[in-house]
């Protein structure tokens, strides 16, 4: 039998007990019925009990004032007590009462022809038979006998329906009793203990303490809630590490921004310290003349990257301005060629026209992170990562790339999810991707991707037209 989820348990806990008080309440109308009809039968032999104290009421004053009014009298009485014994027969409730009235309505017929025959012998004979008058009275008295049988056996049955109704009723409150009880054994069970469980939970989560729930095999919502509860520690747990992650790269950043600062005034020197060298021995070597030139122009080189990790590390708000693309990727060559290994060649084919209407430091972020996120795609393998634009009807459209290992459909429908990555711990924090797609966002544009797998991945960017440009 499969399991039953909580609300099918409910309802049907909801359903048996519907179903059990039916039965309870169709059974105690059933009773109910049969306790009016016993109640009206009752009445009727109690009507017949009385016809028949009547008749031999007339009996006795026949025999006490010879008044012959009695035959008409006793005629319209056992008429009477005839009907309502056929009406009594007719009733099919009255199995043992329909004995009784049988042999009443005997016993009625014979008390009929006794009185028939004295009539017939006073008009006649002038005279009873000598033995009319006992058989009429040991008649008269069988027929209350019967009468009193008959009234006493209906009531015997409405008490007999009585005691089942205090049954029924005993029944019912015992099972409603008993119903009651397993449905808080339930409720607690099935909810309110791992209710108790969650919010327990939820307070170790609070508090910095993450340990998963056990998990019982019932398939229902409560499993479902737990399962729930454990993924979100699980991700938690990632985000933490991966929070730390980005504090300390944050913090990295933050120290290479005091590094460069530092870098700058020890490059001045050497470039002054050069350009000073240059003019005073310029001609005198042609070998340590180019030497000369080599190092001013690596002097400068330098600082260029110095001055571009800090205008990548400093912190300001999104500022859009119209910046030439050329010169946006030529910065970002320069803060990723430490980055880039000799088995993966960076390609850039942007034309010197094109202008993009967003902010340039912003703009190299994204183009870092890109650019990063392709050579680690590609590693350690020998690939090539190209970044090209053009004008489009719609917009510039911009693309980014790499011959690296492809994405599976599953992993490219989350990649730009904060802080999903499938780098190793400590290759990435899964936030590089989000945040090139959140600036794209604000530029008003948008940012797609499409990959096939050992083939390569292609990030497209659209941004609305410069039409100043």
């Amino acid at each position: 039998m499969p399991r039953l989820n909580i609300r099918q348990k409910i309802i049907f806990a909801i359903i048996t007990f519907t179903v059990c008080f039916g039965c309870v309440a169709l059974l105690s109308f059933s009773n109910m019925g049969q306790l009016k009809t016993s109640i009206a039968l009752v009445e009727k032999t109690d009507d017949i009990a009385n016809l028949v104290l009547e008749l031999r009421r007339v009996e006795k004053n026949f025999f006490l004032y010879q008044d012959k009014r009695f035959f008409a009298q006793a005629g319209g009485y056992i008429k009477q007590i005839s009907a309502l014994l056929d009406t009594i027969r007719a009733k099919k409730e009255m199995k043992y009462a329909a004995i009784l009235t049988a042999r009443m309505k005997d016993e009625l017929q014979n008390y009929d022809t006794i009185i028939s025959n004295m009539e017939y012998s006073a008009k006649n004979f002038k005279i009873f038979p000598a033995n009319s008058q006992e058989n009429l009275r040991e008649c008269g008295k069988t027929l209350v006998e019967t009468a009193k049988s008959i009234s006493a056996s209906e009531r015997l049955k409405i008490f007999t329906i009585n005691e089942k109704l205090r049954t029924n009723l005993m029944v019912s409150m015992t099972g409603v009793a008993l119903i009651m009880v397993l449905l808080v054994f339930f409720f607690f069970k099935n909810i309110l203990r791992p209710l108790k469980q969650v919010q327990n939970a939820t307070r170790r989560i609070a508090s910095g303490t993450f340990k998963p729930l056990e998990i019982h095999n019932d398939h229902d919502e409560i499993q479902q809630v737990f399962a729930a509860l454990n993924s979100m520690v699980e991700q938690l747990n990632k985000r933490q590490e991966q929070l730390i992650q980005a504090r300390k790269l944050s913090s990295i950043g933050t120290l290479a921004s005091g590094m460069a600062h530092q870098l700058n005034n020890p490059l001045n020197n050497i470039s002054t310290s050069c350009q000073i060298l240059m003019e005073n021995k310029s001609g005198e070597d042609p070998f340590a003349d180019k030497m000369m030139k080599n190092i001013s122009q690596e002097t400068l080189r330098a600082r260029d990257i110095v001055q571009g990790l800090l205008d990548f590390s400093r912190q300001k708000d999104y500022a859009p301005s119209n910046s030439s693309l050329r010169f946006v990727t030529e910065r970002v060559e320069g803060l990723v060629s430490s980055r880039l290994p000799a088995n993966i060649k960076l390609n850039i084919d942007l034309p010197q026209d094109i202008t993009i209407p967003v902010d340039a430091q912003h703009m190299q972020e994204v183009f870092i992170n890109l650019i990063l996120n392709s050579i680690q795609a590609i590693e350690p393998d020998q690939g090539e990562i190209s970044v090209s634009g053009s004008i489009k009807e719609s917009g510039i459209q911009i693309l980014v790339k790499d011959s690296g290992q492809g994405m599976t459909p599953d992993v490219m429908s989350r990649i730009f999810d904060p802080f999903y990555t499938t780098k190793e711990v400590g290759q990435g924090t899964g936030l590089g991707l989000s945040i090139a797609y959140g600036i794209i966002e604000k530029a008003g544009g948008k940012i797609l991707v499409s990959s096939i797998e050992n083939q390569g991945t292609t990030f497209t960017i659209n941004l609305p037209l410069n039409r100043d440009s």
